[in-house]
């Protein structure tokens, strides 16, 4: 019988095979995978290890997220420390160390879910026991696609057709050895194995006796989320509805609607009513300067004054979102800088609902659902100032902007829609982001194993 269980993230050291730069150097904490994956708990143990370089503060516990707002019109950075200075005033090189830290956690991430896979596919347990490694290589295929995704939409164009051959990330099957040459494929061949590790990761857990983690966890609702959201990236708008539909119907749950509810959902670590996959953190975590509650706005990133102004003075998100304050990292029971990093929520879904009826010209229904979101955020919203003609995209843009707010998607959104914003707090305006793709770390291009740099990708920067 499967059960579903809501048990805190352990962040248990790392003990799989890892290398930094990715292929650069010989592991420093290598673990022969013989011995790594002699029982069924080394595969839990190793998936956790998995989990704490996803959560770590270089890539999605903090770097990914930052980047997402901090290279958009929605934030600016006021120059009080360097951390994060040069990305988000748009002084990009490809030595830039926190670049090379998304890349390097990004790959210890696939990788060491590559090896988990592998094993899994490899382990000759007694029945009892591989439930639960099947089950460890379903949230390890899940992991893999989130990351490679993640890395995509950072280092190469955005999807569509103009771009499907354009040069992507480089694509993990196996595990990469080091020192073993590899290259960049083409963006469509990243996409296509991003959704290939998604089926792969349904297929395990649709396994008779696998467990079903909670929402610390990548989860089936995470699953069909992210294929929610990747599809829209694509372009795929049938497939992003029934993808959305298919997480929305599993969920089974609400958006808060008063604003102690909203506010309560930021200031606690527990798994809130909108939360599908979150990444745990905890004041044990030692999170400090690196958390994103001390990027906000204790470090010198701030939300946008006139993004905030553009909520209505009845809007719930109100009671959280301030000038000069931390908005959804403003200390929670915790501590002031451990917050839970959300990846995946229900506002998400109903937005990609309405965004993706939209595009194939279902204005009805992309009204129904972009009104369950805004009459949940603004219990005085006339739902008839919502359009129900093309002139609704705009209006989903703009709920998209506001209610996806320092969780790491305006400078992507942007990117997809192919729209102009002002970025660096106004330096630089008019700025096409679907032109630009962050360069591959230098340190990479460097070691000489295959991988090599944009080209030309300083001529899309910001002027």
């Amino acid at each position: 019988m499967k059960k579903i269980y809501l048990s805190i993230l352990c962040m248990a050291g790392m003990t799989l095979a890892s290398c930094d730069g990715f292929l650069t150097e010989l592991p420093t904490d290598a673990v022969a995978d013989e011995e790594a994956f002699s029982s069924a708990k080394d595969f839990s143990n190793n998936l956790n290890g998995v989990y704490n370089r996803l959560g770590s503060y270089r890539f999605y516990g903090r770097n990914v997220v930052c980047l997402g707002d901090a290279a958009s019109d929605v934030a600016y950075h006021d120059a009080k420390s360097g951390n994060y200075l040069t990305l988000a005033t748009w002084q990009v090189q490809a030595t830039d160390a926190i670049l090379l830290d998304m890349w390097e956690y990004g790959y210890k991430v696939i990788n060491n879910a590559a090896k988990i896979i592998r094993a899994g596919e490899e382990a000759d347990f007694p029945e009892s026991e591989m439930a639960t490694v099947h089950g460890c290589m379903a949230q390890a295929y899940g992991l893999k696609a989130l990351a490679a995704f993640a890395l995509t939409t950072i280092y190469a164009l955005p999807y569509s057709e103009t771009n499907r051959s354009t040069p992507g990330i480089v694509n993990i099957t196996e595990p990469v050895e080091a020192f073993q040459q590899v290259s960049r494929s083409t963006l469509n061949d990243n996409y296509s194995l991003i959704l290939s590790d998604i089926a792969r990761a349904k297929e395990y857990f649709a396994r008779e006796d696998v467990d079903i983690p909670g929402y610390f966890y990548i989860n089936p609702v995470a699953l069909e989320a992210l294929e929610a959201k990747v599809k829209l990236y694509m372009q795929d708008y049938a497939g992003a509805i029934t993808a959305a539909t298919a997480a929305l119907e599993a969920r089974e749950s609400s958006l808060v609607a008063s604003p102690e509810a909203y506010r309560a959902m930021y200031t606690n670590n527990t798994v809130t009513p909108e939360d599908i996959f979150v990444i745990a953190k905890s004041a044990t975590d030692n999170p400090g300067a690196n958390s994103l509650g001390t990027m906000y706005p204790f470090y010198g990133l701030h939300m946008s004054e006139e993004v905030l102004a553009e909520y209505a003075g009845t809007d719930i998100r109100t009671a959280l979102l301030h000038v000069d304050d931390g908005g959804k990292y403003s200390g929670t029971s915790e501590g002031a800088d451990a917050h839970n990093v959300p990846v995946l929520r229900l506002p998400e879904l109903y937005l990609t609902l309405a965004e993706a009826c939209a595009e194939q010209g279902d204005y009805a229904r992309a009204k129904e659902n972009l009104l369950v979101l805004a009459t949940a955020r603004d219990p005085e919203l006339d739902p008839a100032s919502i359009p129900e003609n093309a002139a609704i995209r705009e209006t989903i843009r703009q709920a998209r902007k506001l209610e996806l707010i320092q969780e790491g998607h305006r400078y992507f959104d942007a990117r997809r829609w192919e729209i102009r914003i002002d970025v660096a707090r106004g330096r630089f305006t008019g700025f096409d982001p679907s032109l630009f793709a962050y360069p591959i770390p230098q340190t990479e291009v460097n070691a000489g194993y295959g991988v090599v740099q944009t080209e030309g990708w300083e001529r899309a920067l910001p002027k």
